[in-house]
């Protein structure tokens, strides 16, 4: 029982030290209050995720265009940097899912990245949001590291 006991204790320990060490990236409204606007021509996607009840520990890729951007990681965001027109946003977990963003020049536009139960695990579906919901919905979330 001693031995379970201190098993524990280390286990939560070392925990506690790695997860003590990762700092959460600053939140949207501040992030975005401070984000110079993007180059002349260029526009921006937004990508989201908020936490949910199930599949937290499901991270895919975020692929836009064919090439991997960031994790899809619940209670985050991030963004990038596009030339406007249309552009491919897909996830791949036990099935791929994917959504065309259609940027206008000097715009923004956003992609919620959620969660539905699939016959596995879950998948992650990107979904285009309209400004003022993915604004409201992002205040808490924080960038991703």
């Amino acid at each position: 029982m001693l031995r379970i006991i201190r098993t524990l204790g280390v286990v939560l320990t070392i925990t506690a030290l790695f997860t003590g060490c990762s700092t959460p990236g600053p939140k949207f409204t501040d992030y975005r209050s401070t984000l110079a606007p993007p180059a002349d021509g260029m526009s921006r996607i937004w990508f989201y995720r908020n936490k949910a009840f199930f599949g937290d520990g499901m991270v895919p890729y975020v692929k836009l265009d064919g090439t991997n951007v960031a994790r899809s990681i619940p209670g985050t965001f991030f963004q990038t940097e596009v030339a406007p027109g249309l552009h491919k946003v897909s996830v791949s977990t036990e099935a791929t899912k994917e959504v065309m963003v259609n940027v206008r020049t000097n715009a923004d536009a956003f992609v919620n990245l959620y969660l539905v139960p699939g016959i596995l695990v879950g998948r992650v579906v990107p979904t285009v949001v309209i400004d003022a919901d993915a604004i409201r919905s992002m205040s808490e979330l924080t960038l991703v590291k």
